[in-house]
């Protein structure tokens, strides 16, 4: 470690720099809010200013910044950080070990964790380009990591919830209890990020503000990651664990989001936004109260729709501004949601979208679906397709089912530690692949294409001339995305690149 002082013998206080690097788009989403604020991180550099003394937090959001590879590597070099903090998805598993490389030259300390390296920690430790990986839910244990690593190696092995080699072995701590009074938390680190251009060009998701009602959830769905990443373990096995904070805490943090930051569209992240029963409808009868009407958009359980429509929380809720959800309803059968672990069935969709459409016509719906299961053919791509016409949803995504790290379906043997296999893991169509997965994508195309019944024609119709301009603009933004990527993943002689999984890489990705 150095000394403390830089080369002209003036005191300097290390730096703990959290890193995004330039990343590809989601074909879906626009230029102006395709990347949200990267909440982890704000929410680790609050902790960390907050406990750690004498040490210098930043944040460095490299795709929000339109800031490609060379200028990443010249900032790095110039700012000179003394630990680098990294997180990525599977799908930019290339661009963390790249950041990570980079972050090495510079003679940093690479921490990674998050959804993607905390459930691939052996594997990216062997690269030998992280030092440390963290489990879990991070805000305590990189307090607590990081004063350890100002101090010496010698004391990491009694960090809990992290995994670090020694004498080339793997040391896997004991994992560290998730947080349980999430109103502890300081208010995340926003004045650490470029604000103000997140949204600022968007219509639909204007000035937007990544925030967390809560964490974890109430199911244990077989596909999902995220009940795991923010679980606890018991007698050895990680178990869903939510909870939630204070709707006094969510008014607060919503307040100074709106009010302070600007904010005007609050992007909830959570995995079941209304696993709660009464903490959305306790924060949105807060918000009406005190004059608050922001845009939202959240995952929500179908099986809770119904509850929350009887109690009048969900019109509470679409009153304080709730305008875009997203249902997980996965399968047009209910053995196979069984075989998943779904608790949420095919009565609790229907009936949900019955509310949504009679009662809240003008909240933007959309549903994503899974295919790729043992045993699906073509035939169960028609039905499915068919299932989320009859459900009348603004849009429906069309879910490969993924291996993640972490989930049931994960093998160690699929790890690449180039990380370009990893961009298959897009949760994109592709149509390219050569195995069974593209008999079913191109079954699938040709149900898009050219199955239209009256009642579809009917609905898509009404999506497009909607009354409300907002929905009305979101359907027709998502048509025409939606034809662009089923074009070039399905006519490679026309549209070339094939091997990025379906993302779509800006121009400045390497400037």
């Amino acid at each position: 470690m150095d000394s403390g002082f830089d080369r002209e013998g003036e005191s300097m206080n290390e730096l703990f720099l959290f890193v995004r690097p330039p990343r590809p788009l989601w074909p879906f989403n626009g230029p102006s809010s395709a990347f949200w604020p990267p909440l982890a991180f704000a929410s680790m550099a609050a902790m960390l200013r907050e406990n750690v003394a004498d040490l210098r937090v930043e944040i460095l959001d490299a795709p929000v910044l339109e800031m490609g590879w060379r200028t990443l590597e010249s900032e790095l070099r110039g700012r000179r950080p003394d630990f680098v903090g990294i997180g990525e998805e599977a799908v930019s598993c290339v661009e963390g070990l790249r950041l990570a490389s980079l972050a090495r030259d510079c003679a940093a300390r690479v921490i990674a964790g998050g959804c993607f390296f905390g459930h691939v920690a052996a594997e990216a430790l062997r690269t030998g380009l992280i030092d440390v990986v963290v489990h879990g839910e991070g805000e305590v244990t990189i307090v607590e990591l990081t004063e350890t690593l100002r101090g010496g190696t010698d004391e990491l092995h009694r960090v809990k919830g992290i995994s670090f080699l020694r004498d080339g072995e793997v040391v896997t701590t004991e994992p560290r209890p998730p947080m349980h009074d999430l109103d502890a938390l300081p208010f995340p680190a926003y004045d650490l990020l470029p604000v103000e251009r997140y949204g600022a060009r968007s219509r639909n998701h204007p000035h937007l503000a990544a925030v967390e009602l809560g964490r974890g959830c109430v199911g244990s769905c077989d596909f999902c990651i995220l009940w795991r990443q923010m679980g606890r373990f018991v007698d050895g096995k990680v178990r869903p664990y939510l909870r939630t904070k204070s709707a006094e805490r969510l008014l607060e943090e919503v307040k100074w989001l709106v009010r302070v930051h600007g904010r005007r569209h609050l992007g909830w992240v959570d995995p079941c936004f209304n696993a709660h029963p009464g903490i959305p409808a306790g924060l949105a009868e807060l918000l009406l109260r005190d004059g608050l009407r922001v845009g939202q958009s959240a995952w929500l359980r179908t099986d809770a729709i119904m509850r929350d429509a009887a109690s009048g929380a969900l019109a509470a809720c679409v009153r304080s501004g709730l305008n875009e959800v997203y249902l997980g309803i996965e399968r047009a059968d209910e053995e196979s949601l069984e075989g998943l672990h779904k608790t949420a069935g095919l009565d609790h969709a229907r009936q949900a979208l019955q509310v949504l459409r009679r009662e809240f016509p003008k909240v933007v719906v959309i549903g994503s679906f899974i295919y790729g299961l043992p045993g699906d053919t073509p035939r169960t791509m028609r039905t499915i397709h068919r299932l989320s016409s009859e459900l009348r949803l603004d849009q429906a995504f069309y879910i490969p089912l993924t291996p993640l790290p972490g989930t049931a379906l994960w093998r160690p043997e699929m790890w690449d530690s180039s990380g370009n296999a990893f961009r298959r893991f897009s949760f994109l169509p592709q149509y390219r692949a050569h195995d069974g997965l593209s008999v079913l994508e191109r079954a699938l195309l040709r149900s898009l294409l050219f199955n239209w019944n009256p009642a579809r024609l009917r609905d898509h119709w009404a999506c497009l001339l909607a009354g409300d301009a907002r929905r009305r603009r979101i359907s027709w933004r998502l048509l025409w995305r939606a034809l662009c990527h089923h074009l070039r993943q399905s006519l490679p002689a026309l549209f070339p690149g094939g091997g990025n999984g379906g993302m779509v890489f800006p121009r400045w990705y390497e400037s």
